[in-house]
């Protein structure tokens, strides 16, 4: 998969690939589960009701890989937080774990976009109320809501757009 994005951005100069597992802390090792849906479902949690909605996937392999914070990322990069509006996350259930490792960069993004479920689509995963409870503490606010994906026995997944709020 990062191949295929290097591949695919290789002539925009203005952006670059980073190979990393961002979470809340530096230099934990976590076993990344690797999906067999071309990685889109792959995930430092396992499967709980994921199933339920896309029952032909499943985990092919596993690597074993360290962790690093957004806020250490951005400075080992030599990124500047300021210089981007928007953070977006997809990251199977641990989004809540990105945004704890980035609060001291956090207010710089005016907008962030998430992919989350009002159910445990993964183990322990973090769900909606979770990620509104922290944007609503750190000064977000929810400006869009879509659902894309629905269980029958009950619970959704969405994308979620939150805009910090005071942003001109």
């Amino acid at each position: 998969v990062f191949a295929m994005l290097r591949a695919n951005i290789r002539l925009l100069r203005s952006q670059r690939a980073i190979q990393a597992l961002v979470t809340d802390v530096d230099d934990k090792e976590y076993e990344f589960h690797v999906a067999n849906n071309r990685g889109a479902s792959s995930s430092i949690l396992k499967f709980k009701h994921h199933a339920d909605i896309w029952p032909e996937v499943r985990f092919e392999t596993s690597v074993r890989i360290r962790s690093v914070t957004l806020d250490t990322l951005f400075r080992r990069e030599g990124l500047q937080a300021e210089d981007y509006q928007a953070l977006i996350m997809d990251t199977q259930g641990s989004e809540l774990l990105v945004l704890e490792g980035c609060i001291p960069i956090l207010r710089n993004f005016r907008f962030i976009k998430t992919e989350v479920s009002d159910f445990e689509a993964y183990e322990g995963c973090c769900q909606l109320a979770d990620i509104e409870r922290f944007m609503s503490r750190h000064g977000y606010q929810e400006r869009i809501r879509e659902r894309f994906a629905s269980r029958d026995e009950g619970g959704s997944c969405f994308d979620v757009v939150y805009e910090r709020i005071g942003s001109p």
